[in-house]
């Protein structure tokens, strides 16, 4: 971990499927080193070339997410020999723990039109998170929500892949906060309409109805 010049790593915070993350010091700033590893699986020339490709890009995602004023981590320094990221530490809770913590109406309904600011505030910018969930939101003690996790992001100006972000985002309420699902849609779209307005915001919602539809055709032929 020393191979950063300045960096101190501190703590693992996760591992996951692509990355470890890890809580450090860089700088004199508290940070978050995410490192891709190697997956044995892959041939090792496709390996890197595709970590690389998507260091870069996340890189890239979260240069473009803070330029366009989207509350995201601040790039700090990225390295694509080793393929890892160093960006700000967020201090807060991850949005759907924060949600299973008996909160009350108001605060779902405060945060839900804030995170649909964000999403409209992102599509505006043409900018597709890719994984769009409330696991990749992290909210402060001042109830301010920064979205995390780039690493599948892109710029685009497709309304389909808008939408995916949206029902993502409906998937990841009914299954896992289902007790709230009508107040934190409404209040999620209310938000982002306040954004993108009725007419756009009209556009990627039939959308997110048409691939809802498609999943549910699959899911029923492989039932078959």
């Amino acid at each position: 971990m020393d191979e950063e010049v300045g960096l101190k790593i501190t703590e693992l915070i996760s591992k996951g499927a692509e990355a470890h993350i890890y809580k450090g010091i860089y700088l004199g700033y508290t940070i978050v080193y995410k490192k891709r590893v190697p997956k044995p699986y892959r041939p090792p020339e496709f390996d890197i070339n595709l970590r690389i490709k998507r260091t870069i890009n996340e890189a890239r995602m979260l240069y473009y997410a803070r330029k366009f004023g989207i509350h995201a981590p601040t790039l700090f320094n990225y390295n694509v020999t080793e393929t890892s990221i160093i960006m700000e530490y967020i201090d807060g809770d991850v949005f759907s723990k924060k949600l299973r913590k008996g909160v009350t109406n108001e605060f779902i309904e405060e945060m839900f039109y804030k995170v649909g600011i964000l999403l409209g505030k992102l599509h505006l910018n043409n900018i597709a998170h890719g994984d769009f969930t409330t696991s990749n939101i992290i909210v402060t003690e001042e109830k301010i929500p920064f979205i995390i996790d780039f690493g599948l992001s892109k710029r685009t100006s497709d309304i389909e892949e808008f939408a995916i972000d949206l029902h993502l985002m409906f998937r990841s309420i009914e299954s896992t906060h289902y007790d709230v699902v009508e107040i934190s849609k409404n209040s999620l779209l209310e938000g982002y309409i306040s954004v993108i307005g009725n007419a756009v915001a009209k556009k990627i919602y039939n959308k997110v109805i048409e691939i809802r539809r498609r999943g549910r055709y699959v899911k029923e032929r492989r039932l078959k």
